[in-house]
């Protein structure tokens, strides 16, 4: 049986609109923590999701405020599958920073 002993490699993303983008695919069963921060001036909302390989996003956080200069560590953790994707979205382009960092399977 394989155990969680490869570190995955911290990703970060600072959606450029409001649409859902991928911040991360498991190229390996993953468990992943979730950071979001608020880079600025105003409140923005966030959501967190996972995507299943070949299915649709299921939001973990949804429309979570975040006060201006403010961020939200260790979101999850999440089990992913190979295939998997984590799904960030906010609603202020250019105002999130999501970074992930986790563990995965050999």
């Amino acid at each position: 049986m394989a155990a969680f002993d490869t570190a995955i490699t911290p990703t970060a993303s600072t959606p450029a609109d409001t649409n859902n983008a991928t911040l991360f695919t498991a190229s390996a069963d993953s468990s992943v923590l979730v950071d979001a921060a608020n880079i600025g001036t105003g409140a923005i909302a966030v959501r967190v999701g996972i995507t299943p390989s070949g299915g649709s996003v299921h939001w973990k956080v949804f429309d979570l405020v975040i006060p201006a200069a403010e961020s939200v560590l260790a979101l999850g953790p999440w089990f992913l599958q190979s295939g998997d994707a984590v799904t960030v979205r906010t609603d202020t382009a250019d105002d999130a920073t999501f970074s992930i960092t986790g563990v995965a399977s050999s």
